[in-house]
């Protein structure tokens, strides 16, 4: 592919990462409030239990185009996770004085987030193995 159609297919799929992320965040805000970024954690678990599934969906079973494949595995799953915004919040919790917090954050979010993309293939295989 060239240039402007990477760049086309990849957006497309940030878009629709990125739109999912901002109201799964006002959803998640909203019933269980803001006092932990339960958004960026829920949206860091999905997408990756998610990009686990797309992995072998896109990679060894299906016969995807090239821009189907950057559409989904980086446009959609890069934008949907967020390692930017749980840097950000982690951050900001230090200097607060919030040590703990800020640790169960990270440790949170690298657990339970590859825990999701392992269970993603795992369920993947398993769907498509028959």
């Amino acid at each position: 592919m060239t240039f402007l159609p990477t760049v086309l297919a990849i957006g497309v799929g940030a878009t629709i990462g990125a739109s999912v992320r901002y109201y799964l965040t006002q959803f998640m805000n909203a019933t269980m409030g803001s006092t932990f970024p339960y958004g960026t954690l829920s949206a860091n678990i999905i997408g990756s239990f998610l990009a686990g599934i797309l992995v072998v969906v896109v990679l060894e079973k299906a016969n995807l185009h090239e821009a189907y494949r950057l559409l989904l595995l980086i446009g959609l799953t890069g934008s949907l996770t967020t390692m930017s915004t749980l840097s950000w919040e982690s951050v900001e919790m230090i200097s607060s004085g919030h040590y703990g917090q800020a640790g169960i954050n990270i440790l949170l979010n690298v657990l339970l987030s590859l825990a999701a993309a392992g269970s993603g293939v795992v369920l993947a295989r398993y769907i498509f193995s028959s």
